[in-house]
């Protein structure tokens, strides 16, 4: 990816929360965007997950595909693949209390006449019978509907985000 970069927007929050959003940050003056979501602790093992705006609102309906590959250092690679979603799944997963970090690139977001793809990376551990384990995340999404895209959100469900920033960038 190119590193000439243009920061956009950020949403942060120094409290436990189940979301954070970032509105009106897709633009039609970028075609496509870097999302870095920083996470210092949650307070329960979680998967984060994203969901996208629109002009109604956070799309929360089944219109999300992902695919990821899982690369752990103690075992052989898993797939996870899911269609007809809520959300994109598991760009990122937060063992124990610990935080992490994704990046995301969303490509053409903004455009009306175009699906909205995504990919992202992320590193982080997993707790297997209280041994950490390396894993490594690569992640492809696609968000099935032609429509204009305005915001992000990265969502919870049973756990809360502390101490969390979720910062988009244009790229030029």
């Amino acid at each position: 990816m190119s590193t000439n970069l243009q920061f956009i927007k950020s949403a942060t929050s120094t409290s436990a929360t189940s979301s954070l959003q970032v509105t009106d940050c897709f633009s039609a003056e970028y075609n496509v965007y870097k999302v870095i979501l920083k996470v210092d602790s949650v307070t329960q093992e979680a998967a984060t997950n994203i969901r996208l705006i629109d002009s109604g609102g956070v799309d929360s309906t089944s219109n999300y595909d992902n695919a990821t590959l899982y690369m752990r250092s103690t075992t052989s690679f898993t797939e996870l693949k899911g269609t007809g979603e809520t959300s994109w799944e598991y760009p990122m997963y937060n063992e124990g209390s610990v935080g992490g970090f994704f990046v995301m690139y969303v490509y053409n977001p903004f455009d009306s006449s175009s699906f909205t793809f995504a990919q992202s990376q992320t590193a982080t551990h997993f707790l297997s019978s209280s041994t950490s384990t390396l894993i490594g995340r690569k992640s492809i999404f696609v968000h099935k509907v032609a429509e204009q895209i305005t915001g992000i959100e990265a969502v919870q469900g049973s756990t809360r985000l502390e101490n969390a920033t979720l910062a988009v960038w244009g790229v030029k």
